[in-house]
């Protein structure tokens, strides 16, 4: 009785399968890929990718993102599945190969684009401060100039 109600607890999974290559025109595959399946209710289970870039977990019934990091290729996130008991998913997917210089280039683009935008937010910042001057001198001049009128007698 307790060896039936086990059993059919482990069968109340589905089996999520894939490859990965590369996208390359020979499509090679990729070894020691970290794929990361999330659930939607957060919980995350992790497997790896073979020689021959397969991978293959179980998991229970529901919705996942599949997430797939590996040194030296771009990341890939949340390609959709949806598990179902008895399943047998098939979720094939492709890396791209990232070059050193386009890392490099990548991350000078995100540095350029950080510093323009402390360089506009800092120019704001003074234009702000300058109209908030001008106020304060056109005040003080329109005071100074009240008082030179009243002493005129004007």
């Amino acid at each position: 009785m307790i060896y039936g109600a086990s059993a059919s607890a482990q069968d109340a999974t589905g089996t999520l399968h894939g490859n990965i290559v590369d996208t390359t025109p020979q499509q090679t595959p990729i070894s020691d890929v970290r794929v990361v399946i999330v659930s939607t209710d957060g919980r995350e289970y992790e497997t790896t990718t073979d020689s021959s870039g397969e991978y293959e977990t179980g998991l229970p019934p529901g919705r996942y993102l599949i997430s797939i990091y590996k040194d030296g290729y771009g990341a890939r996130e949340g390609k959709p599945v949806t598990i179902v008991v008895g399943g047998d998913h098939y979720v094939p997917m492709k890396m791209t190969k990232v070059r050193g210089f386009i890392n490099f280039a990548v991350g000078l683009l995100q540095l350029i684009s950080v510093l323009f935008f402390i360089v506009m937010v800092v120019a704001i910042v003074k234009i702000f401060t300058m109209s908030r001057d001008i106020k304060e001198i056109k005040d003080l001049l329109k005071t100074n100039i009240e008082r030179r009128n009243e002493s005129r007698g004007l």
